[in-house]
């Protein structure tokens, strides 16, 4: 592939990095610096081996991220709306609670769904508030999952681990499956695929993988398996 796909690739990689959440083990942490040096000098790197090295290092981060992610989405359940309110000047103060008793939420606005509503200005104001309340955000959980909440917050990184170990199960049967079906070549370059898609969605290079997604795709490819042996499909 091309060296704009590596660089892409090696972008994402380092937004994971400058994003690295609460607790991670700092072996973890040196792990990323020196990969992404690595990556950063040999511009001859191949785009399956800098894939690998994001997967690999994605799959570490990746219940620490989850966990996080829970917490981020708590507080600005709790937080958010008071947090932008005393931000915002009072003419688009009330226009928010004017949209806010028509049914639009919070979570309505951080997605820039009543855009419409707002003077290009408010827009922009709005906008930057909201990214100043996503800041104040962060740095309230961060203390929260170091102080008050840090054992809720390793227990979720525990669960969040339980679950990535069993995604991790499921992809190594998807392998085998893989290996196994000499007789349908098609289907096993299909399950390949569909494993690579899941890694990608654990290390943000493409959407977020799920364990209900990894279960329904075993189903749907022995499904597929057995219609091909009914049918003697390649």
């Amino acid at each position: 592939m091309s060296h704009s796909t590596n660089k892409h690739t090696i972008d994402i990689f380092e937004r994971i990095y400058n994003q690295l959440p609460p607790l991670l083990p700092p072996e973890i942490k040196f792990e990323f610096e020196h990969a992404l040096e690595h990556l950063h000098d040999d511009v001859t790197v191949d785009t399956n081996d800098v894939e690998n090295i994001v997967i690999s290092l994605g799959k570490k981060v990746w219940p620490y991220r989850r966990a996080f992610g829970e917490f981020l989405d708590m507080h600005q359940g709790k937080l958010g709306e008071k947090f932008l309110f005393g931000k915002l000047p009072v003419v688009l103060k009330n226009k928010v609670k004017e949209l806010k008793e028509q049914g639009v939420t919070y979570h309505d606005l951080r997605v820039g769904g009543p855009a419409e509503y707002f003077e290009i200005e408010e827009r922009m104001i709005l906008q930057e508030k909201l990214i100043e309340v996503d800041n104040d955000i962060k740095l309230h959980a961060i203390q929260a999952v170091l102080g008050i909440d840090r054992k809720k917050y390793e227990s979720l990184i525990v669960d969040f681990q339980m679950i990535l170990d069993d995604i991790e199960k499921r992809l190594e049967t998807f392998r085998s499956m893989a290996e196994d079906e000499e007789e349908h070549p098609r289907l096993a370059d299909e399950i390949r695929a569909q494993v690579r898609s899941f890694e990608f969605g654990l290390c943000l290079l493409g959407p977020n993988t799920e364990l209900i997604h990894v279960i329904n795709a075993h189903e749907h490819f022995a499904e597929r398996k057995i219609a091909k042996k009914l049918h003697r499909i390649e």
